[in-house]
């Protein structure tokens, strides 16, 4: 049993400033932070590729919600920002879809945790003072 993984999900200094974001970033960590229960379950690598698709699915929601933000915003880097997407949506697809072999535990969680705390903190803060002058942006965001 590997028990929780034994890390801070959410630190305050993750967040962008933008409520619902920073929701969306909340909820992703928190499903990666409990995906390591899928592999101690009794289904194995289709628990797993389940609860991958899972967290594809939350991320694919947010990442369309961010994307539209940085067009309603004008955002300069959107295109680049969004290859950065594709790149984690591609990941996953192979991990979901069985194209690729299923990581060990270690690799799966620390690829997805290095993958969004990175894209979070340093990414998603680029965006943060451009969007905070287009307010409307995050009007219809909910």
């Amino acid at each position: 049993m590997l028990g929780k993984l034994d890390w801070e999900t959410w630190s305050e200094d993750l967040s962008v400033g933008i409520e619902a974001i920073d929701g969306d970033h909340k909820g992703i960590l928190d499903l990666i932070g409990h995906l390591h229960e899928a592999y101690d379950g009794p289904n194995g690598a289709d628990a797993v590729r389940l609860a991958v698709g899972r967290i594809a699915a939350y991320a694919e929601t947010h990442f369309q919600r961010e994307e539209r933000m940085l067009l309603v915003a004008g955002y300069p880097f959107l295109i680049q920002h969004r290859a950065r997407h594709d790149t984690f949506r591609a990941y996953v697809a192979h991990i979901v879809m069985g194209t690729a072999p299923l990581p060990e535990v270690g690799e799966l969680l620390s690829w997805l945790v290095d993958w969004w705390v990175g894209h979070i903190g340093t990414e998603d803060k680029l965006y943060r003072d451009h969007v905070r002058q287009h307010p409307e942006a995050v009007g219809g965001l909910g």
